[in-house]
């Protein structure tokens, strides 16, 4: 499938790739279909980008690459929704918020993106419990990222993008 985005371009995207999310995504409820774009220019960054609506792309990142004690409860109902995939095919994600000023950068650690592997099924979910942050600041456990080898620099993304290469799998 040929997808035209605002901020890839023209993308190719392979029909077992496309993530299907039966409810959508809170805002984006209309969106369904994504396929996760990686970019070596926006490492640590993935994006979920919506097959349905080429304007949305919204920045996601492997909460424990910042955050090695993240440790979410996920019930056995949010993973039955998602086929209760075997723990090798959970993908866990986080949507993150990338100002203008980069220094303010969060990501929502409360309520993370689950993506069966297998599947290429999705879901949002609320977790219960935690001491975890809807707007968890990153910047400094992004930049000790970055300072570890090569990687991007921390620039923000367009903001008409929603949040935002390659159509990598994931």
């Amino acid at each position: 499938m040929k997808v035209n985005t605002s901020r890839f371009g023209e993308i190719e995207i392979a029909d077992e790739k496309i993530i299907t999310f039966q409810e959508g995504i809170p805002s984006f409820e209309e969106c369904r279909s994504f396929a996760l774009i990686t970019a070596e220019e926006t490492e640590p960054f993935l994006w979920l980008q919506s097959l349905d609506r080429p304007d949305v792309a919204l920045a996601a990142v492997n909460p424990f690459r910042l955050f090695p004690d993240y440790a979410p409860r996920v019930s056995e109902t949010a993973l039955a929704d998602i086929g209760s995939p075997s723990d090798d095919d959970v993908l866990l994600l986080t949507v993150a918020v990338i100002p203008a000023e980069p220094r303010r950068m969060t990501t929502n650690l409360v309520s993370p993106i689950l993506i069966n592997a297998r599947e290429n099924v999705g879901r949002q979910v609320i977790l219960e419990g935690g001491d975890y942050q809807v707007r968890q600041p990153i910047f400094d456990a992004v930049r000790d990222i970055l300072a570890g080898g090569e990687g991007a620099a921390l620039t923000a993304p367009d903001p008409e993008m929603g949040g935002t290469a390659d159509a990598g799998a994931h």
